[in-house]
């Protein structure tokens, strides 16, 4: 007599399980439904967000570096017109020297001008390669106005 209420327990219990965990009610489907839509709108809300916020930066980037390169720019107009060497050679050389140096600045700004927003990490390595390039063109104005001065 116990086998077969022990049977019957068993049975009800595994029923009971399968019923538990097969809850395949409307309403719990309606509310993960409309969280994956809320999860989805607030994702797209974040997305806009930081498109908004990575055109901005590079806005002010664009604009920063613009403006050291038209700085450039008259830095070595200036040195040009301080050429104070009396050696015609040395003085070519000098001039030859700062054209190079403008032709450098020149292709910075057209890089500048030329570059189309991609993804994140490419703009990093961009901005990572443009700010070397800076550095060293400006590094190479100093050295010329040093040997100006030197003259």
């Amino acid at each position: 007599m116990k086998t077969p209420i022990l049977k019957l327990v068993i049975l009800a219990a595994i029923v009971g399980m399968v019923y538990i965990s097969c809850n395949n009610s409307p309403k719990a489907k309606e509310e993960n439904l409309k969280e994956a839509k809320d999860e989805v709108v607030d994702a797209k809300a974040d997305l806009a967000k930081t498109t908004l916020d990575s055109i901005n930066d590079f806005n002010k980037y664009k604009e920063s570096m613009e403006k050291k390169l038209v700085e450039n720019e008259k830095l070595i107009a200036d040195l040009k017109s301080k050429n104070t060497s009396k050696d015609k050679s040395t003085q070519a050389l000098y001039v030859n020297q700062l054209d190079k140096l403008e032709m450098r600045n020149g292709e910075l700004k057209h890089k500048i001008e030329a570059y189309k927003q991609g993804p994140e990490q490419k703009w990093e390595l961009y901005k990572v390669d443009f700010n070397k390039d800076m550095d060293d063109l400006g590094k190479s104005i100093s050295n010329m106005a040093e040997r100006n001065m030197k003259k």
